[in-house]
Formats: C-alpha cells, structure tokens, sequence
C-alpha cells in the first residue's frame, strides 16, 4: 500500500451499526493514518465533509462512517465544495456503520468491509460519477433515494422498536402495514401524470435497494441522468410484492405504476402534510408535496472495478 495515502474518516457514533470496526478494519489493511472525525449532532457530517474538502491540503480519500442518513450529508458537504469552487475533491468511500447500508450496497453490492477497505487503501479501486436528486422544497441533496408513504411510515416505526440492521428495518415495515391506510395521492414525472388515485408507496431512485435488502426500483441507473420512481398503488397485493422484491421483480405486480425522468413530483391530494423521507430521514410534515429534480454527475465515489450492474458503464 502507498503509505502516503491520507484518509479522513467522518464517523456518527449514533448510527446503528459499528463504526469502530469499520475504522479498525481500515487500520489493519495497513492505511498508515486514519484521521476520525467524530459527529455530534444531526448536520454535523456536511460540515465536516466541506471543512475536509476545502482544506489546503484535503485528503486523499474521504469515508463516510454510518447509515444512509450520514452518507448523504457527506455527500451534501462534497458538492457544497464543488459548488464554491474546489476543483479537486476527495472520493468518497461509503463504510456499511448504518442499518441498513443500502448506499454501501449500491457501490460494492455487500462485499466484505475488510475487503472493500484493503481494496480502496491499495489504490484498487476506481472513482466513478454518480447522479444525485435535489429535494426543491428544502434544498435538500438525496443520494440514496426518497419516498412517500408506507416506507417513511416504516422508519416512524422503527423508532419505536427495540433492535439494529436490516432486521429491525423488515420487522418496522411488516408493523407499518397493519392498519396503513393508503393516501389519495398524485405522481408526475417530467409534466406527465403517471398515476393518480389511492397510493401506498412511492420510491425514488437513486439506488436501487432499501433496507439493504429489497430491490424497490430494480431497473433505476446510478449514473444515467434520471430518476426511476416505483409507486405502489392500492391496487397492489403486499404480501406479494415484499416477495417480488426480494428478487427485483417489482414490476411485475398487478397495481404497480413505475416512471423515469428527470423532475419528479409526489403529491397528497387531500391536503394534508405529505409523509416523505430521504436517505432514511424523515422530513417535517410541512407541505402536501414534494418536487425532486436530478443532479447529474454530481458526486465522485470508490466502487469496484466490477461495479455492479447498475452502472451504465462498467
């Protein structure tokens, strides 16, 4: 390994995975220093991600410790850097320190940490581009995805349960359903209405998975310069889509509606606050819609030589 490799490792203790062992594994591949940067509170992560990025000398490779949640305010103090005008900017390199570490999975599709970390420590690795979303209502960046619905319903629950990683998360979501009553709801994309009526769910992408396990927009590309939204109507049988989804199968489920474009727009028509989430986190219930828009190239990442399938270049 290049012993002049320099790692900055922005960790969120709170996360619900071990973000300790995630930085022990990149210690022990042989990473001469591993710089910690320890978050304390909610926003924490973009900060130190800019102040990292914008500093005279950054370093070489930046590592996001923790969920999605602090994936994505890394990711947001990155491109807060590009935006003022910092030409060269670290990597990314996502650690799986969350619950359900669906973003790691978009990258490196649940490789070993010790061997995504030995690989990216010996300059193995390569950097590719990918899209980000922008929330217009609160400016907010999006790497993994959002939605409406029953899946931010599941979040709400899991606050509520007793344990961690991808467990709780199916456990959350089969205690949302019960008693979940369907939103009079409106998804358009690119100005075409592509479903209106009562709504369950809706899952933009981004990457493809949620909770690490369920492929929610099989066919959504990471770099293409769109988003795939998957909105899961009334209509639609649960117990058979949770087991389409297992698979990427999604749609092909009686009731489910899917779209791809650049500018998505998710509505409640009756109102009332729209339930919404992204990145794992949960947004004030403010507003009856939300309007998301895609941000091309917007964020450099390690990944694999053998990325995944869905980039549309590997």
């Amino acid at each position: 390994m290049n012993q002049q490799v320099r790692v900055a490792a922005v960790v969120n203790p709170a996360a619900g995975g071990d973000g300790e062992a995630a930085v022990s594994a990149m210690r022990e591949v042989g990473a001469a220093d591993v710089e910690v940067f320890a978050t304390t509170a909610a926003g924490d992560a973009a900060g130190i991600a800019y102040k990292l990025a914008a500093a005279a000398v950054p370093p070489d490779i930046l590592v996001a410790v923790g969920g999605d949640g602090t994936v994505s305010e890394v990711a947001a103090g990155l491109c807060q850097a590009r935006e003022t005008g910092v030409a060269a900017l670290p990597p990314l390199l996502i650690a799986p320190a969350g619950t359900g570490n669906s973003s790691y999975r978009g990258l490196w599709n649940d490789r070993p940490w010790e061997s995504v970390a030995g690989l990216a420590l010996r300059g193995e690795a390569v950097t590719r581009t990918i899209d980000l979303a922008r929330i217009e209502q609160n400016d907010h960046l999006v790497l993994l995805g959002s939605g409406s619905g029953l899946f931010a319903e599941t979040l709400l629950t899991a606050r509520k349960m007793a344990g961690r990683g991808r467990e709780l998360l199916m456990a959350a979501a089969l205690a949302a359903m019960e008693g979940y009553v369907p939103y009079p709801g409106r998804v358009t994309v690119d100005g075409e209405v592509v479903y209106e009526g009562d709504v369950i769910e809706t899952i933009v992408a981004g990457f493809r998975y949620r909770g690490g396990l369920l492929q929610l927009v099989p066919e959504s590309i990471v770099d293409d310069g769109r988003l795939d939204i998957t909105v899961v109507t009334a209509a639609v049988d649960m117990d058979e889509f949770g087991q389409a989804a297992l698979y990427g199968r999604v749609y092909d489920v009686p009731g489910v509606r899917w779209g791809r474009g650049e500018r998505i727009t998710v509505e409640r028509l009756d109102g009332q606050p729209l339930l919404y989430e992204h990145d794992g986190e949960l947004m004030p219930r403010t507003t009856p819609s939300y309007d998301v828009h895609v941000v091309p190239a917007a964020l450099t990442v390690l990944t694999a030589a053998d990325a995944p399938s869905w980039f549309s270049e590997r």
